[in-house]
């Protein structure tokens, strides 16, 4: 038995676009497998092909979309959808639906570095405030000091810290 090969092949429907996509929607199957369908047909031999595709068709399902495009294009979509992270259907169903695209990846890892440093800012200072409530129960102000300046500042640390992780979630 010879093996089974997967060729392809381009139809140029012209003025009969429209009923063969109909045809194919009113058998619940795609264009493909209608065009596989005819081909058996037109071959004389029975085919179960067209009735397994019609029984597995599911409109939900992702399908395969093959894109023309100039050069420069094509090298505009790999680079836009490679700086978001994202493939290249994905990137072109958010476009398709008007879905917010993501930041870019370099950027979204920038804020999450920004993120980082900014917590581990923020459990510093939680150890310099726990240092400095156990000096205040000591009584001992030159040692109290050294920390006036760090727990002056506290407020400003936590709402830039808060601003940074609101603008992550946000853009997530």
């Amino acid at each position: 038995m010879a093996q089974a090969s997967r060729d392809r092949v381009g139809v140029d429907l012209r003025d009969i676009g429209d009923a063969v996509r109909t045809a194919a929607r009113v058998r619940q199957t795609t264009v493909a497998a209608f065009a596989r369908e005819a081909l058996v047909e037109a071959l004389g031999r029975p085919s179960t092909l067209p009735d397994r595709i019609a029984a597995e068709f599911d409109r939900a399902e992702i399908v395969k979309l093959t894109l023309r495009m100039r050069q420069h294009e094509a090298e505009a979509l790999i680079l836009s959808a490679g700086g978001l992270g994202l493939s290249y259907g994905e990137y072109v169903a958010r476009l398709v639906t008007k879905t917010p695209l993501p930041m870019r990846a370099a950027e979204r890892a920038a804020d999450r570095a920004a993120l980082m440093a900014s917590t581990d800012n923020l459990a510093a200072l939680s150890v310099d405030l726990a240092a400095f409530v156990r000096l205040l129960r000591m009584g001992s102000s030159a040692e109290v000091e050294k920390y006036r300046r760090r727990i002056e500042t506290v407020d400003i640390e936590i709402r830039r810290h808060l601003d940074r992780v609101s603008a992550l979630i946000a853009s997530v």
